[in-house]
């Protein structure tokens, strides 16, 4: 809280020279998962221009995400069919000054990937059927999948006093460790005037970093270890109820 009284202060001394110019901090920068992670949240504020709109969008670390459907076939379930989202945003929150498809046309909504359902229309994909009917179908059931975990998610822009903009957002435990790339658009009569970017780094920390970076930088070691542990583990609780 320290910052945002600062960054008024700064504001109020320089209230007469700053412009149109797009002007925006974080509470924070870095967020340490640590092994009670519960998540966090963080306060993105700045200067808003009563003329002009303003969005906030928070993206990534890109992954491919997989949806899976399951048939029943000979009185049994299988998952039959499968969709894979190429290098989508495992988290994407939005908050802007109005609705977006009201200030922004929609060749720049789809360009600067700004709205879910518009987001998924330029992602690759890779899929195992061949018929197209149902792929609305697919692509609504993920977006419904990211919203209920709180991974897609609108959130308020908060107006204050037509000078200052605050936006509150919350990273879920389910956050992945990466680079989240936060950018604000200042916009006017539906065309981009600028765009500014500052980033928020997820990290682990303590035993559970150690844990995740042997995991991906030693993946063989890691699996035939934790087959070693299940292994042991059996082993433990079959002896200890043999002599209960």
């Amino acid at each position: 809280m320290k910052k945002i009284a600062l960054f008024l202060i700064i504001l109020f001394i320089n209230n007469n020279t700053l412009g149109s110019e797009v002007y925006f901090d974080l509470s924070e920068k870095e967020i340490q998962i640590e092994t009670d992670f519960n998540g966090k949240e963080i306060i993105i504020f700045g200067i808003f221009e009563p003329k002009e709109d303003t969005i906030i969008s928070i993206k990534g670390p890109n992954m491919d995400t997989k949806i899976l459907k399951k048939e029943k076939l000979f009185g049994f379930w299988f998952n039959t069919k499968k969709i894979i989202y190429k290098e989508l945003p495992s988290i994407f929150f939005l908050a802007s000054s109005a609705p977006i498809h009201d200030i922004l046309n929609k060749e720049a909504i789809i360009k600067e990937k700004l709205y879910f359902d518009d987001l998924l229309t330029s992602i690759i994909t890779q899929r195992n059927f061949i018929e197209q009917k149902n792929l609305n179908e697919w692509k609504n059931n993920l977006i419904s999948i990211k919203t209920k975990e709180d991974l897609y998610k609108e959130y308020e822009f908060k107006n204050i006093e037509n000078k200052l903009f605050q936006t509150r957002v919350f990273f879920p435990s389910q956050s992945v460790p990466g680079k989240y790339q936060v950018t604000i658009y200042q916009i006017k009569d539906k065309i981009i005037l600028s765009k500014k970017n500052k980033v928020i780094l997820i990290r682990k920390s303590g035993i559970g970093d150690k844990i995740y970076k042997f995991a991906h930088e030693q993946s063989a070691a890691y699996g035939l270890l934790s087959i070693l542990f299940a292994v042991l583990s059996g082993l433990i609780a079959a002896t200890v109820f043999r002599r209960i």
